[in-house]
């Protein structure tokens, strides 16, 4: 079977509520525009019907496939099991909340055809046409975090965690079996790791709509996710980013 033009993978735990409606657009804009793709979706040790739900829907379309882990490890770890199954030319994570519409897609792909390696969606910069729905407690704390990023890590983002990237065939391979973070900070790790192996990183004004049932819980993730920051430095400062990658632990 020939490789998919597009890979798109969506990390799930415990998203029996919200993966559904999320999976009918991607399905139905996917399909709509004629892509040869795949989704992805990678259950992160789901306790509900998460995996029944995706294993109901791929039954009934050859285009979506189901990876189950069998502990939760992570958003980090079920994206870069995705991401190593993937065999798209274009590679696609988003978050199974749907918060970013799929149809944002679109403004992705033509940053990567403008010579982008990696395209990431951005809540944080303003373009025309674009609405961003969030409450001010999190617009506060993004800002923070992105700030300290900047200063520590990714210079030039103003917005790291946006769940919506997309990557070249060639800069999916090369970053992602390097990847050791586990947790919400694996974007920042992903992103060091562009930089740092000259890849070309284009950040994309888009549309996005907070949605009810988020398991990021504000203060506590954003201390993880600094910890993940200084471990990232860490590791490059001690090699870790360096020789043979790191194999994906089941």
């Amino acid at each position: 079977m020939a490789d998919p033009q597009l890979s798109v993978v969506i990390p799930a735990f415990n998203e029996e509520a919200r993966l559904p409606s999320c999976l009918e657009r991607v399905m139905a804009y996917l399909a709509q525009e004629g892509n040869d793709y795949e989704v992805i979706v990678v259950d992160d040790g789901s306790c509900d019907a998460t995996p029944l739900i995706v294993e109901s829907l791929a039954g009934e379309n050859a285009h979506l496939k189901l990876i189950r882990l069998p502990e939760n490890r992570g958003k980090g770890h079920a994206v870069k099991a995705g991401m190593l199954a993937a065999r798209g030319s274009l590679r696609l994570f988003a978050d199974a909340d749907g918060a970013t519409p799929i149809e944002e897609l679109e403004r992705l792909k033509a940053a990567i055809n403008g010579g982008a390696d990696v395209a990431i969606a951005s809540r944080a910069l303003k373009g025309d046409g674009i609405t961003v729905s969030d409450t001010l407690h999190r617009k506060f704390m993004g800002t923070v975090y992105n700030l300290i990023v900047r200063t520590l890590a990714v210079r030039g983002i103003h917005d790291t965690q946006c769940g919506f990237k997309l990557f070249t065939e060639k800069a999916a391979a090369a970053l992602f079996p390097l990847q050791r973070i586990d947790d919400f900070g694996f974007d920042v790790e992903l992103l060091f790791l562009a930089g740092k192996q000259g890849f070309r990183i284009a950040e994309v004004p888009v549309n996005w709509t907070d949605i009810k049932g988020t398991k990021v819980k504000i203060f506590k993730d954003s201390l993880r996710m600094l910890t993940d920051v200084i471990r990232v430095r860490l590791n490059d400062a001690r090699g870790a980013y360096r020789g043979n990658p790191g194999a994906l632990s089941l």
